[in-house]
């Protein structure tokens, strides 16, 4: 790795010599600065294009830094973050006689027999989470299965499954009369659980994503588009 000072600031980067014409600036979201250049172009020309764009450096840098400490993630780990219903809790595992979570505040309370034990701890708090998960899921399609009947459309009576899932948020099979959703919503703001179970609840109308289905969301949950490309843009990585 070389590095550079830019506004009183040292900053790393690596540099790679390739066939191509241009000196190639990126940013990568592990905060390393990535350069390339063409084999004949002189170290001091690549200082003096890297001082030039030194502002767009600086502030793509800061930007990635932000980015990675918002980053939707959870690590069941006693002192680190954990996200429910979108906001985040500090989590700590206590010792106690009884198996039992409390939340105070913004901090999120395992109290087990065994707090030294984390596979005994995580296991606790995922019981709770997917007991509340189960709860609060089945709230929320209630809720939207009356509005879609308030708006003319018959919605049957359906199973509820709530499971982890690496590639969606949820599926609907309309012949078996089930719903399932993915445990990682309970990580996400209210909006967004909304929006899926109302999704999930459409294909009970209409199978496939058509005009009709589409349609249907739009008299239901108008803004239902911003809601989808807020959830996958700030919450996608909690489901890989």
């Amino acid at each position: 790795m070389r590095t550079i000072v830019l506004n009183n600031k040292i900053i790393e980067y690596d540099l790679k010599y390739n066939a191509k014409k241009n000196v190639n600036i990126r940013v990568k979201p592990d905060l390393t600065l990535k350069v390339s250049a063409p084999r004949w172009v002189l170290k001091g020309e690549i200082e003096r294009i890297l001082n030039e764009k030194s502002s767009w450096i600086l502030e793509n840098l800061e930007i990635q830094k932000q980015s990675k400490k918002d980053e939707r993630s959870n690590i069941l780990e006693n002192g680190h973050s954990i996200w429910l219903l979108g906001e985040k809790y500090r989590l700590y595992f206590r010792s106690s006689d009884k198996n039992t979570v409390m939340i105070f505040d913004d901090q999120i309370f395992v109290c087990t027999k065994k707090p030294d034990d984390l596979e005994y701890s995580q296991k606790i708090l995922k019981n709770w989470l997917k007991s509340y998960a189960e709860t609060y899921f089945m709230d929320t399609l209630k809720k939207y299965q009356n509005k879609l009947i308030n708006n003319g459309y018959k919605t049957p009576d359906f199973e509820l499954q709530v499971r982890e899932m690496k590639t969606r948020w949820g599926t609907c099979i309309p012949s078996k009369k089930k719903v399932t959703l993915n445990m990682a919503l309970m990580y996400t703001p209210q909006k967004y659980m909304e929006y899926v179970a109302l999704h999930e609840l459409i294909h009970f109308q209409e199978i496939y994503h058509n005009d009709h289905f589409y349609g249907i969301f739009e008299e239901v949950m108008p803004d239902y588009k911003e809601r989808q490309t807020k959830l996958n843009k700030e919450y996608a990585r909690i489901t890989k």
